[in-house]
């Protein structure tokens, strides 16, 4: 298997922002953009595959065997610009299948002309934040006159970021896009933060002109972690297992 896209659909979309959330820090980017997802009734269009995804199958809710994926939706948006959401189970375990993985997605979309890639992940602050920061970081200077509006604060201490939410930006910006990447002050230990979530949907909200009802965040949150938690379990034992397996070869080495 190479890293791949099945489109099952054409998106009914025009010049539309890509917007990525994905598995991470206090996973404030799968849940804000699972939350949007639900909130707006977007059409699934896509699914990505990648042997750089960890080597496991998980049941789904018919207990049918499901490989982890990306997944991609469309909203035709009637008061702002069309989008585009891209959510999964996980990222690549490997540096190799980030960038594999991200230019994959670029090239697979550039006939919809994507306008501008926004992701959005958590910044871990190490420590529990009763009122979170929204920060926000940009490819290019300019775009940030964009968001004066907002509440994000472009005065901080981020010096990188790490894995797609970071990559989509950095890449894109390659391929002649502009981007946004929008971090959510978190703990850092914590496997969902709604407090973070409910602050960069504010964000988004305004960013996208949208009205998000925020009623169900935390149910939304709770069914997420079940999978999630299933998830880091199965990555747990495979990596507790690997661990055995090489101690047994070492041991007999030594021996």
């Amino acid at each position: 298997m190479q890293t791949h896209i099945e489109i099952e659909k054409k998106p009914d979309v025009q010049n539309p922002l890509l917007v990525v959330g994905l598995t991470g820090i206090g996973n404030v980017g799968r849940t804000a953009v699972s939350y949007l997802i639900d909130q707006l009734e977007a059409s699934k269009f896509a699914e990505l595959y990648s042997p750089h995804f960890p080597h496991i199958t998980i049941l789904n809710e018919n207990d049918e065997m499901q490989l982890l994926n990306n997944e991609f939706y469309f909203y035709k948006n009637p008061d702002g610009d069309d989008v585009i959401f891209m959510t999964g189970h996980t990222q690549s375990v490997s540096p190799e299948g980030h960038y594999e993985i991200v230019e994959t997605v670029l090239n697979t979309l550039a006939d919809y002309n994507i306008k501008e890639i926004i992701t959005i992940g958590g910044f871990g602050a190490g420590e529990i934040v009763e009122e979170p920061s929204v920060y926000g970081i940009v490819s290019n200077a300019e775009i940030q006159k964009r968001y004066e509006n907002t509440d994000m604060s472009f005065d901080h201490s981020v010096g990188e970021v790490i894995g797609a939410s970071g990559l989509f930006i950095g890449i894109g910006k390659r391929h002649g896009i502009d981007g946004l990447c929008i971090l959510g002050e978190t703990p850092g230990f914590l496997l969902s933060d709604p407090k973070a979530t409910e602050e960069v949907l504010k964000n988004v909200e305004s960013i996208l002109n949208i009205d998000i009802d925020y009623e169900n965040v935390n149910e939304k949150i709770q069914e997420l972690e079940k999978v999630l938690n299933k998830i880091q379990k199965l990555q747990g034992d495979l990596m507790q297992g690997q661990g055995q397996q090489q101690g047994e070869k070492d041991l007999t080495y030594i021996g």
